[in-house]
């Protein structure tokens, strides 16, 4: 995919560029440096350890945040579809290494933005540059909000307990009580930290229980 075969209507409806005025998209991208590059399953977009200065809005596909221990076990640490953006935080500091690496699951299609172009001003587009830097200001505080949901998730001691927490979060999220989860059951096992055997078993126990129905990554609490 090239930069010009994304249409503009969806990258004004994504959180960065959300109330950008049309006419200034074009010349916002040029100032920004973006460039779209794809791939594909298992490939690394950012590395742990790395410094970034770009940030990544996904245009089709989905990835993974993912992090490791010093066993080389993977932790599953959020997911990321088409039209949400990432790295931001990592971006905007610039000179912190990342903690966690983000993972394409499947052949993905990422928009890649400078951030340090952000403090750079042209009088045409300066009102533009002021709303993406509101608009990821904005980003980054819900992803600290999500980070502290993860917390919560992870705080119960049980893994009926851990579950419970997610997917209630996870209903609070999409305000309502049947949705779907972005992960399978070993990246949800990864995500809560938990054995996956363990995990399907509870999941088992729960929907005969009458708790929740499941069929794959699709709940719904009763």
């Amino acid at each position: 995919m090239n930069l010009q075969d994304i249409k503009p209507s969806f990258l004004l409806n994504t959180v960065v560029f959300k109330g950008v005025k049309p006419e200034q998209l074009e010349l916002l991208l040029k100032h920004l440096r973006a460039v779209v590059r794809t791939y594909e399953p298992g490939e690394i977009i950012l590395c742990a350890g790395d410094k970034a200065h770009q940030f990544g809005i996904v245009i089709s596909g989905a990835i993974h945040v993912e992090g490791s221990d010093s066993q080389g076990n993977i932790s599953v640490m959020g997911a990321f579809n088409t039209g949400e953006t990432f790295g931001e935080a990592y971006a905007a500091l610039g000179n912190v290494p990342l903690l966690t690496s983000v993972v394409a699951t499947e052949k993905s299609d990422i928009l890649l933005l400078d951030v340090r172009q952000i403090t750079t001003r042209t009088c045409d587009i300066c009102g533009g540059v002021d709303i993406i830097t509101r608009n990821l200001m904005a980003s980054i505080a819900r992803k600290n909000i999500m980070l502290s949901r993860r917390i919560q998730d992870a705080a119960p001691k049980s893994i009926r307990g851990k579950l419970m927490a997610y997917l209630n979060t996870r209903s609070q999220a999409t305000g309502s009580s049947e949705f779907d989860i972005p992960y399978n059951r070993q990246q949800l096992a990864d995500y809560l930290g938990v054995d996956r055997s363990a995990l399907s078993a509870v999941i088992s126990s729960l929907s005969k229980e009458g708790v929740f129905e499941v069929k794959r990554s699709h709940f719904k609490l009763l």
